[in-house]
């Protein structure tokens, strides 16, 4: 079995995948306001999606546009793997928003019961799927 360190969300240890969502510092024009990430795309769509499982063999991606995923209730781990790479992934703890480049492999892990997830993506999304060469599960050691 191989194990892979849970990593926590910081701009730096995120910057191969995608932007974290937060305030960073406000615009002359309007210091309450600041887009964070964005896309060219004209239509976009928001969805909760509950993840359950906690175990993952596929990953996904979407070449043409990017995707946010923010944490809402329990706990979930986020792989995360650069365009070329599916498994040379790494693993995220999603306790901050994150918004995924394009390209990008992703997939999502329940840690202990099921999580929620506020997804922001475009209207329509072409998605790839690569099959893990060994499935992927969440476990939390503590020894």
């Amino acid at each position: 079995m191989t194990f892979k360190e849970i990593r926590t969300i910081s701009g730096d240890a995120f910057a191969p995948y995608g932007d974290v969502i937060a305030f960073r510092s406000p615009c002359e024009s309007d210091p309450f306001f600041e887009v964070v990430c964005g896309s060219s795309a004209r239509g976009w769509r928001i969805a909760m999606y509950r993840v359950e499982r906690q175990a993952v063999d596929i990953m996904e991606c979407h070449p043409d546009s990017r995707e946010s995923f923010e944490p809402c209730s329990g706990t979930g781990l986020l792989l995360v793997g650069i365009p070329d790479q599916p498994e040379d992934y790494e693993v995220f703890l999603l306790d901050r928003p994150v918004c995924l480049n394009k390209g990008v492999w992703h997939q999502l892990i329940a840690l202990g019961g099921p999580c929620t997830v506020k997804i922001t993506e475009n209207d329509e999304v072409s998605s790839q799927f690569h099959q893990l060469s060994r499935p992927v599960r969440g476990v939390l050691y503590t020894g």
